[in-house]
């Protein structure tokens, strides 16, 4: 990724209703870190660095769920994520949707538009990726 990528996403606020925000997305590859800066919304201007983009996606989530708010997009789904490939060579846009006790094989991109019964917390997603990972060892 050259230079800033703006993103158009969604977001659900805590009264059901869809607000639409953009997100600047960056990579310094001097500190080998990846923003996420969410623009235009109710707050002023907020960054997320993280060392991948899923982590800096997965801290904006967190961010938003304090505020009673859910990102609307793939990467917020309990069934979505990248593997470190993708991570360390990528950011870890691109990540797999997994289903217990296979191996995963469709990639999504983590920005795409997620129907609102599709998307979950953080902590939901840790726990589905963890029950995954230990379904494909039983």
């Amino acid at each position: 990724m050259n230079g800033i990528e703006s993103i158009i996403s969604k977001v659900r606020l805590s009264d059901g209703s869809v607000k639409e925000l953009r997100l600047d997305v960056s990579v310094d590859m001097q500190c080998q870190l990846w923003q996420i800066e969410l623009v235009n919304f109710a707050e002023n201007t907020t960054c997320f660095r993280e060392t991948d983009l899923y982590k800096a996606m997965q801290t904006l989530r967190q961010y938003l769920e304090a505020k009673g708010r859910q990102l609307l997009c793939a990467g917020a789904r309990p069934d979505v994520v990248p593997s470190e490939m993708s991570r360390s060579m990528g950011g870890g846009q691109q990540a797999y949707v997994i289903r217990p006790g296979r191996q995963a094989t469709e990639l999504v991109d983590i920005f795409d538009y997620a129907e609102p019964a599709l998307v979950g917390t953080v902590q939901q997603q840790r726990d589905y990726v963890e029950a995954w990972r230990a379904s494909l060892r039983a």
